[in-house]
């Protein structure tokens, strides 16, 4: 079986340790809810290469990893799921402080063109 994208490089991270990144990437990881927009969520999450689900019923986790280039796709994904106590934001796939605070409207610079 291949691994996925994000476990690669989770194991190439504790493999080979570095002081840089290798490019800023959000993962946006959001939960069932009962809402219309649960649905298109999972529609935008699921165009998204790198999109995974675990667990499933009311118990699923929905995820996806995003680049500079994807912004735009990000931008609208968390427009959806920012208030849904299940979401999570994760910096190169890691949870770090202020996720949704500080590090999440950084990447809406890329979106300035």
């Amino acid at each position: 079986m291949k691994p996925d994208r994000a476990m690669q490089e989770k194991l190439e991270d504790i493999l080979y340790p570095s002081t840089e990144a290798k490019s800023f990437r959000i993962t946006v990881v959001f939960g069932y809810k009962m809402t219309p927009a649960y649905q298109k969520a999972v529609a935008l999450a699921k165009r998204n290469p790198t999109y995974k689900e675990e667990g499933e019923g009311e118990w699923i986790r929905h995820s996806a990893v995003y680049t500079p280039s994807e912004v735009d796709d990000l931008f609208e994904l968390f427009n959806l799921v920012n208030d849904w106590d299940t979401t999570e934001v994760l910096v190169n796939h890691k949870r770090i402080p202020y996720g949704h605070q500080l590090w999440l409207p950084l990447m809406w610079f890329y979106r300035i063109k």
